[in-house]
C-alpha cells in the first residue's frame, strides 16, 4: 500500500498558504480602496470566491480584528490591529540603520561627508556619519554636539519645527562661534524661512569656518521634523553656486530615510 500522508500534508499546506495570501489580498484591497470599505460581493469578486466563502474569511479577520464590519453601511473597513501592527512596526524602527544605505549613496555621489543628527535640547547631536573619501575632509565623531541654530542640520529641523516649540532648542544670545554666524533671533528667524521655502538649510561657515554644508529634515510616519541628514566639506569645493545641486541631492536623501521612516508621501 502507497503512503499518501506525506501528499495530503502537502496539499493540506497548499491549501492553507493560499488560505492566508487571499485572506492578505483581500485586506490589502480593502486598505487601499477609498472610504467607506469594501461590500461582500466586492470581496467575493477579488478573491474570485464564493460568497458564503469569501464571508468565512472575512469574518475570521473581523473576529481577530483585522476587519471591522459596518452594519449601517454593508461593508468591511481595517479593525484596530492592524492600527497596532503598524504602529508596532513604526516603533520598532531604527533610525540610524535606515539612513545608513541612503547616506553612503550620498558619500558616493558627492565625494563629500555626511551626517545624521537630531535635536537634544538646544543642540544638534550626531547619531550616524559616513566619511568623505578625500584626505581633506569635516572631521566628526557620532556623539558630537553643537548648537542647533548654528548647523544645518539643527536648522533643517528648527524651520519644521512648531514656532512656539522652537525657544526651547535656540541658546540665548546667539553666540559667534565664527565671523559667518547668526546673531538675532531676527536673523534665524529669516534663515528658517528661506529653509523652508527651498527645502533645505545651508550651513554658510556659519559652525566652523572654513566648512559649508546644506541639509534637509527627516520626516517620522506622523510627519514630525525627527531629524536632518547633512552633507559638508571643506568651502573651497562646496561653493555657493553648489546649493542647487547638492541641494537638490540631500533633500531626496532625507525623503528616502523619511520613506522608510514611515513619513507620508507627502514629506512635510
Amino acid at each position: 500500500m502507497v503512503d499518501t500522508s506525506e501528499g495530503r500534508r502537502d496539499a493540506g499546506a497548499t491549501a492553507g498558504t493560499q488560505s492566508v495570501d487571499r485572506a492578505l489580498q483581500v485586506l490589502l484591497q480593502i486598505a487601499e480602496s477609498p472610504p467607506p470599505g469594501l461590500t461582500l460581493a466586492a470581496c467575493s469578486a477579488i478573491l474570485g470566491y464564493s460568497k458564503p466563502t469569501t464571508l468565512r474569511i472575512l469574518r475570521t479577520l473581523e473576529a481577530r480584528q483585522f476587519l471591522r464590519y459596518d452594519d449601517e453601511l454593508g461593508v468591511y473597513t481595517l479593525g484596530m490591529a492592524t492600527v497596532q501592527l503598524g504602529s508596532e512596526y513604526l516603533n520598532r524602527l531604527d533610525l540610524r540603520r535606515a539612513a545608513l544605505p541612503s547616506m553612503r549613496a550620498l558619500v558616493d555621489q558627492t565625494q563629500e561627508t555626511a551626517h545624521l543628527g537630531v535635536l537634544s535640547g538646544t543642540d544638534v547631536v550626531y547619531i550616524e556619519l559616513v566619511d568623505s573619501p578625500h584626505p581633506v575632509r569635516v572631521f566628526s565623531r557620532v556623539g558630537a554636539a553643537v548648537p542647533a541654530y548654528a548647523t544645518a542640520i539643527g536648522k533643517a529641523i528648527l524651520a519644521w519645527t512648531p514656532e512656539g516649540a522652537r525657544a526651547a532648542h535656540v541658546t540665548q544670545p546667539l553666540e559667534a562661534r565664527t565671523p559667518f554666524t547668526l546673531r538675532t533671533e531676527s536673523e534665524l528667524a529669516d534663515d528658517l524661512v528661506a529653509t523652508r521655502e527651498r527645502g533645505f538649510a545651508i550651513d554658510n561657515q556659519e559652525n566652523r569656518e572654513g566648512i559649508r554644508g546644506f541639509a534637509a529634515p527627516v520626516f517620522d510616519f506622523q510627519g514630525r521634523a525627527i531629524a536632518a541628514v547633512s552633507i559638508a566639506g571643506p568651502a573651497t569645493r562646496i561653493l555657493p553656486e553648489s546649493a542647487g545641486e547638492l541641494g537638490a541631492r540631500i533633500v531626496d536623501t532625507a525623503a528616502e530615510i523619511s520613506a522608510s521612516m514611515g513619513a507620508p508621501r507627502s514629506g512635510s
